[in-house]
């Protein structure tokens, strides 16, 4: 049984009311102070969530560029007693920004950063702009992955994986960076809990199989493997709201969940219904690193409702923690989270906050985040959100969520 231990909604002023129904909330945490971004804000406690200051993210940092908008993530290094701020800045005609930000103690003011372009990383990818991310922090470095747009069209181009050491972003040092990218597979997703090897996943469309790629810290090089996969559908996601509304509409199989914990990775998407699954669910892989066989298939579904935008990362004791939706059934979107239960395969799930409203527009989404919790070896923070009291961006409550098995 998954037990919750604390769920904190961020009222509109630790948000300063720019939330959104896409909320993207990620968060950061180090004994008591805790950082929290999502679309469009980004929040402070220093009292374990009992007080929040807002951040604008529009203005902590200086301007540059067609200006902040709009994804952000974030994380807290322990080794290197380091928090890391990711935020992706506006498009204009010929690209975009994004930027790295590093701070000793997360408070406002203390933040050294670097901007990087798409013309910074390739100098011929023109006319492209850099979004939907994801980051790890590996051994001895920070990765971020992109996926990369056309600016004329919003056509997608290409996938790319950054690189930076640790050292010198705790240095503040002059900022060096390895790329690798691809034009053949895209929304790359990190695998949680790396040691000195970074592992992500992208899906093919051509046949059922997840592509892994392996990035250890001590090479340049990326290797790649196809692991088949059982098939799942990528089309009509429903599954009805109690006021006949609907919450999906944003929702594909794109990789949002990834970890890794012994010998043992994992990653997972959602899938619409099939014959097997009445609703749309949560298709998990669990393969074995030292061969790359697959090991099985625990999947996160429902008979009555459906289960979306997962996130998974293993705590210090290597249990599989996970951060979810679930709706439709009866229930508005309703945040969860719960752990893999390794004897049985199956996930044990726990509710959380239930929202009063489905989305005006039918949107959700497009990510969550999880982590292992610094200072309890089981225990994991989650984010979240739901909608309180309406169905507009206004009604929006971010949640973090400590939990344990």
């Amino acid at each position: 049984m998954t037990t919750i231990l604390s769920d904190i909604g961020l009222n509109q002023t630790a948000t300063g009311r720019q939330t959104a129904t896409i909320a993207e909330p990620s968060l950061a945490c180090s004994g008591k102070r805790m950082f929290v971004t999502g679309n469009w804000f980004a929040a402070r406690s220093t009292s374990a969530g009992a007080r929040w200051k807002f951040i604008d993210p529009y203005t902590e940092l200086p301007p540059a560029g067609a200006g902040f908008c709009c994804d952000q993530l974030v994380l807290y290094s322990k080794p290197w007693r380091l928090w890391v701020w990711l935020l992706q800045f506006a498009k204009n005609t010929t690209g975009n920004r994004i930027r790295v930000a590093v701070s000793s103690t997360g408070a406002p003011g203390s933040w050294t950063f670097w901007d990087t372009t798409p013309q910074d990383i390739d100098p011929n990818w023109r006319n492209v702009w850099l979004d939907y991310p994801d980051m790890l922090e590996t051994d001895g470095n920070l990765l971020l992955s992109f996926n990369l747009f056309s600016t004329a069209t919003d056509h997608w181009q290409r996938a790319v994986v950054l690189r930076f050491p640790m050292a010198t972003l705790k240095a503040r040092g002059e900022l060096q960076r390895q790329a690798w990218s691809t034009d053949q597979f895209g929304s790359l997703r990190f695998a949680r809990g790396a040691g000195n090897v970074a592992y992500f996943a992208s899906l093919s469309y051509s046949a059922p199989q997840l592509q892994v790629f392996r990035w250890a810290d001590n090479t340049s090089a990326v290797t790649q493997t196809s692991v088949a996969v059982s098939d799942w559908a990528d089309r009509h996601y429903v599954s009805p709201l109690p006021d006949g509304g609907s919450w999906l509409n944003r929702l594909d199989a794109r990789v949002t969940g990834g970890w890794m914990a012994e010998d043992r990775l994992g990653f997972a998407w959602s899938a619409a219904a099939d014959a097997d699954h009445p609703h749309p669910f949560i298709r998990v892989v669990r393969i074995n690193r030292n061969n790359m066989a697959l090991v099985d298939e625990p999947d996160l579904w429902s008979t009555d409702r459906a289960w979306a935008y997962p996130a998974m990362c293993p705590n210090q004791r290597g249990d599989v923690g996970v951060t979810a939706f679930c709706g439709g059934g009866g229930r508005f979107p309703t945040h969860a989270v719960g752990h893999l239960d390794q004897s049985s395969g199956t996930w044990e799930m726990t509710l959380g906050q239930a929202s009063t409203h489905g989305p005006g527009n039918g949107a959700w989404g497009d990510y969550l985040d999880i982590r292992p919790d610094p200072s309890r070896t089981t225990y994991w923070l989650a984010s979240g959100f739901v909608l309180q009291g309406g169905a507009s961006r206004n009604h929006i409550v971010p949640r973090v969520v400590l939990f344990k098995p």
